[in-house]
Order: C-alpha cells, then sequence, then structure tokens
C-alpha cells in the first residue's frame, strides 16, 4: 500500500481507539453502542471511552478524561453535541491522537453557522496534523476486523464477510440503513463520509483499490470536492477492480436538496458523467444495484464480449431479455450450427435462441430439468457466447426444490457470468427459487431486466479494461 493510502489506516485497523459520548448500555444509539459492537465482534485493539460521570460501560472502565489515559490512541470517535466537538478535538491533539471520527451533526449541513462551526473543526485538525472523517458521519464497519464506528444498534454480525466494499456519502445508504443482512455475496468494508470536511471520496477509493481484502467497489457520490484527482485515482483503481457508482442530483431540485443534506455542491451533471464514464466507473441507476450488480463481478470472471446467451420457460420474457441486454450494450449471441443441432436433438421444439424450454415442458413432464440442463450445456460450451441470463417458473404442483439439482449443477459452472431469475404465481415461492439459486452461488434478481443489466455492467467494465489497455495508456 502506497504511504498516501496507508495514512487512512487508523479508521480501518487501529490498534486503540478513544470514544466520547453517553456511555448507556442497551441503547439504540451513541458511544456505548459502538463499545458494546467492539466488544461482541471480539475487536483486539485497546478500547479508551471517556466521558466526564461514568464509571464502566459494559465492564470497561472510563475515564473522566483523555488526559487520564496512559496511552496515545490511534482513533477518536466523536458522538456528543456539536458545542463539545472542539474541545474534544484539542484534547485529542494535544494527546497526540492523529485521526478522529466526528459523528456528531450540526455542521456544514446546518446552515451558515453550521459551516462556519465545520471551518473552525478543520483548523484545529489542520494544527495538531489530525485527519477527520466526517462530521456528520456514522464512519466506518470493517468486517475484517470486527471493528465499527457505527453508533447505531445495527447487527452488523448478521452480515456475512465478503470482498464488496461500500463508500457513501450518508449514512442511510449503507447496510447499517438498509436490508444487506441477507447479502449473500458479503460485505468487506463500508465507509460513511458525511461532510467531508477532510476525508474525501478520493481518499477511501484510493484506500480500498489498494486493499487486497476488497474485490469490488460501490460508490454513491453526491459530488466530489477535487473532480481532477478523483478521476486520476478512479482511473488508477477501475483497472484493478470493478468501480459501481451511483450518482444522483441531475435535476435541479435534487441537487438543491443535497445542499441541505451534507452541504453539498452537486456541480455540473455533465461534468460528472464525464469524469465517471472517463475512469471506468459503471454508473448505475438505483441504490439496490451498488449491491445486485456487483455480485456477478464477485464470482466470476469477465465475459470474453457481450454476447449474452438466453434459456427461458416463456418466449416473450426471452424477448424482454433481448430488450434489456440492448439497452445495455449487450447483444444476443449467434449460436453455432453445431449448437443448434445439439438443441434440436435435445426436443423438436428447440433449435432456436433464446432457447426457449417452455413448449417442451408437456412433452417430457419431470424430464424437463434434464432437458434444462443440456441446453445450459449447449450455451456454455459454445463460444460465440459470453454470458448466460437464464430463468425459471416456480407454482404449487412446480416447487422451487424440484431445482435443486439443477441449480446445484449450474452452481459449479463457474467459466462464464451466469446470472437468473424466476417468475410464477406466488410471490414466495419466486423467493424461495431465488434463496435456492443464491445457495450455489448464482445470483438472482427480482426482475428480468435487473439479471440482464448486471451482465451489461461487466461487458461494459471488460470492454472499458480492454480498451485502455490496448490504447497503451497507464
Amino acid at each position: 500500500m502506497t504511504r498516501r493510502a496507508s495514512r487512512l489506516n487508523p479508521f480501518f485497523n487501529p490498534q486503540s481507539i478513544a470514544l466520547f459520548g453517553s456511555m448507556q448500555e442497551n441503547w439504540f444509539f451513541g458511544a456505548g453502542v459502538i463499545i458494546g459492537d467492539l466488544l461482541k465482534w471480539n475487536y483486539r485493539g485497546q478500547i479508551y471511552p471517556v466521558h466526564p460521570s461514568a464509571q464502566t460501560v459494559y465492564g470497561v472502565k472510563v475515564y473522566r478524561s483523555l488526559s487520564e489515559v496512559d496511552a496515545v490512541p490511534e482513533l477518536a470517535v466523536i458522538v456528543t453535541s456539536f458545542k463539545h466537538v472542539p474541545g474534544i478535538l484539542h484534547q485529542c491533539g494535544t494527546k497526540g491522537v492523529k485521526a478522529a471520527v466526528i459523528v456528531s451533526d450540526g455542521f456544514g449541513e446546518a446552515g451558515v453557522k453550521g459551516k462556519i462551526r465545520q471551518e473552525e473543526l478543520l483548523l484545529i485538525a489542520k494544527s495538531y496534523g489530525m485527519r477527520i472523517m466526517g462530521p456528520n458521519t456514522v464512519g466506518v464497519f470493517n468486517s475484517e476486523n470486527g471493528f465499527t464506528t457505527v453508533p447505531y444498534d445495527r447487527g452488523y454480525e448478521y452480515n456475512r464477510r465478503g470482498k464488496l466494499s461500500i463508500i457513501t456519502q450518508t449514512g442511510m445508504y449503507s447496510p447499517q440503513a438498509m436490508a444487506w443482512d441477507e447479502y449473500a455475496a458479503g460485505i468487506n468494508k463500508v465507509i460513511d463520509l458525511g461532510n467531508m470536511c477532510d476525508i474525501d471520496e478520493t481518499d477511501c477509493l484510493d484506500y480500498l483499490g489498494e486493499d487486497d481484502s476488497t474485490d469490488v467497489i460501490s460508490l454513491y457520490m453526491e459530488h466530489s470536492r477535487r473532480p481532477g484527482m478523483f478521476l486520476d485515482i478512479l482511473k488508477k483503481v477501475s483497472l484493478k477492480k470493478p468501480v459501481l457508482c451511483l450518482k444522483p442530483g441531475t435535476s435541479a431540485g435534487a441537487a438543491q436538496a443535497m445542499a441541505s443534506h451534507t452541504g453539498s455542491l452537486a456541480g455540473k451533471a455533465n461534468l460528472y458523467e464525464a469524469v465517471l464514464k472517463q475512469g471506468g466507473a459503471l454508473r448505475v441507476e438505483e441504490y439496490e444495484d451498488l449491491r445486485d450488480c456487483a455480485t456477478p463481478f464477485l464470482r466470476y470472471p469477465l465475459p470474453r464480449g457481450n454476447r449474452l446467451g438466453v434459456i427461458t420457460f416463456s418466449g416473450a420474457i426471452g424477448i424482454q431479455a433481448i430488450d434489456a441486454a440492448e439497452a445495455g450494450g449487450l447483444s444476443l449471441g449467434e449460436l453455432s450450427p453445431e449448437s443448434r443441432r445439439r438443441l434440436a436433438a435435445a426436443s423438436d421444439t428447440l433449435g432456436n435462441h433464446p432457447v426457449d424450454v417452455g413448449p417442451a415442458s408437456a412433452a417430457v413432464g419431470a424430464e424437463i430439468f434434464s432437458l434444462y440442463r443440456k441446453c445450459f450445456d449447449v450455451l456454455r460450451e459454445d463460444e460465440n457466447i459470453d454470458c448466460i441470463y437464464f430463468n425459471g417458473y416456480v407454482s404449487h404442483g412446480l416447487q422451487p426444490a424440484f431445482y435443486e439439482e439443477l441449480l446445484c449443477y449450474i452452481g459449479s459452472c463457474r467459466e462464464k457470468p451466469i446470472v437468473s431469475w424466476c417468475y410464477g404465481p406466488s410471490q414466495k415461492l419466486v423467493l424461495e427459487f431465488g434463496a435456492l439459486a443464491e445457495r450455489f452461488g448464482i445470483p438472482f434478481y427480482l426482475s428480468s431486466r435487473k439479471a440482464v443489466r448486471s451482465l451489461s455492467y461487466m461487458a461494459g467494465y471488460a470492454r472499458w479494461k480492454t480498451a485502455w489497455s490496448a490504447s497503451g495508456r497507464s
């Protein structure tokens, strides 16, 4: 890791931490919540709670002042009223603390007076050579070591550990607020930047780009203070790993709302569009894409091209998949003559593409799953197909469990990216099918369009990397 990126290490891997704020136990918010979670997740660093009147919290000694602590904490986390923050920063600076997460709000997002207070924080921090994350942030979560600064009783222990890391300029677009606990691919690190008076998305992108525990980065970005530097870092990182980005604020109303949210200046939409495209970021359409469209990157190699293979139980749904594919830069692959011969040999109703197994189901009965597997193998082995989308159909007569052997087989095939969708008269059964697919490592989506779109992001990223390498740039 470069020296520049390693300067953020205290925010993710601190050997010791001082916490300021309410030390109430069994509550939903405050410094006490953070301490309880650190203990629950077996954080191995030293914990120094600081509060003028509390004695202990979860059995940990509480110090009346930071001056009573013999050691110099690597990181301070401040969860107090805004009026106490400047004094606490002075305490930390005098002690020698070089990194602070300021959860407290009432700064840049709170009008002119708040902006003045925020400038004061930055001046104090700079005078001590201290880096700040926030204010108005929930900070970080690191699944690798059980470290967190999130002051909510979020329940991160329910999240699987994985290789996806998230940078967001609002805590409400991170797993501490949204339903990620059943995300099968797992989470590595979460960063909420808040008002970004100091550390920003460029710093964190640089850090995660060199983090061996992160394979995919998802970024929610309202604005950038340093678009030129952001572009340079984005290019460097995108050559190593995919960056998915949700950038709101294309309308005047949204831009105005962002200014009151984190005190941000949205900038011109066309500028950000150009920066993200040139830097290789994959601009997604909605929040869930930051999670769902990251999944295929975590499970499969990049596709060699943009040629899509489709297996469906419905011809109409196959046509919709083609529309979604072409809208995202994919094309329906042209099956080889050998593939068409194999399909026709499997069933008189087959031979075309998309491969529609629905008409054959009445004739073959329970053998439909064997037929489905043969069709899947044809697409998997065809050199003209780079990625595969398939859907299932479930009903009270065609239960998800009937698909188990087929899904187990498809899940074992990792040569090409594969995504799935399912439909039927019962949403409960559809979700059961999805859980089964995910259990075997197959990305599952709640719409055909989203499933295909996730493949289009993979193909687009592969195309960008190839073009960049061919240009001879570095």
